[in-house]
């Protein structure tokens, strides 16, 4: 080979490899934060500001169960791990780091669903971690009372820290096809304790202000949450 042809083969080769670095870098700092069913709030924090969390439990261990401490009582969830390890994984991982502690209820719409787990009371978002695979194939039906996260609506794998808790069954959330738009939204626990505390929620009025929909009035602090089994 010439010194001219090698010169510009190196030339090509610095290019795709600067290239497939920039795509790599690209796709790993890319977020979005879980936009609610009727989405609330500007959307995505930084994605890069927490560790990527850790893969799901290749063993089978007991169904986690945490306990949501709110300024109106006490709410326990039971985690379905078998049905949905990567979900809970990624759940467990915020309730560990301390994520969900100071953060608010930022959306009541009563007989449907209240949503968490991103905002503080000064309505600021949270760093979130990267996005995690939709797992909302899983078999469980968003019923009243169980807990499934949020997402894009547009990209059934772009959930991260927010949740939602059902009041009533919404059967319309479930997965329904392959499509995107039939992805539904991942159940991935219950509330086995607490119910009382979520109608008691339910019923503080809301009001459309500041870019979000159906903000408590009255805030609903989630003063920490913690794994207790």
């Amino acid at each position: 080979m010439s010194a001219r042809a090698l010169s510009a083969a190196l030339v090509m080769a610095a290019i795709i490899l600067f290239v497939g670095c920039s795509q790599e870098n690209t796709a790993e700092t890319a977020a979005t934060g879980g936009a609610a069913p009727g989405s609330n709030g500007p959307g995505g924090a930084t994605a890069a500001a927490l560790p990527k969390p850790r893969p799901a439990p290749t063993a089978e261990l007991p169904d986690p169960v945490v306990t949501m401490h709110t300024s109106l009582g006490d709410v326990m969830i039971r985690l379905n791990q078998k049905a949905a390890p990567r979900t809970v994984s990624n759940f467990v991982d915020y309730v560990l780091t301390k994520h969900y502690d100071g953060t608010i209820i930022h959306q009541i719409d009563a007989g449907y669903a209240l949503i968490g787990g991103s905002y503080t009371e000064k309505l600021v978002q949270k760093p979130v971690r990267y996005p995690i695979p939709s797992e909302s194939a899983n078999g469980l039906k968003n019923r009243r009372g169980t807990i499934a996260m949020l997402r894009n609506p547009a990209d059934p794998n772009s959930a991260t820290s927010q949740y939602f808790i059902n009041l009533a069954d919404n059967p319309k959330l479930d997965r329904a096809g392959d499509k995107p738009e039939e992805a539904g939204y991942c159940v991935f626990g219950e509330v086995i304790q607490g119910l009382d505390v979520l109608e008691k929620i339910a019923q503080v009025r809301t009001a459309d202000v500041k870019g979000f929909t159906k903000l408590p009035t009255q805030t609903v602090l989630v003063q920490s949450m913690s794994v207790v089994r």
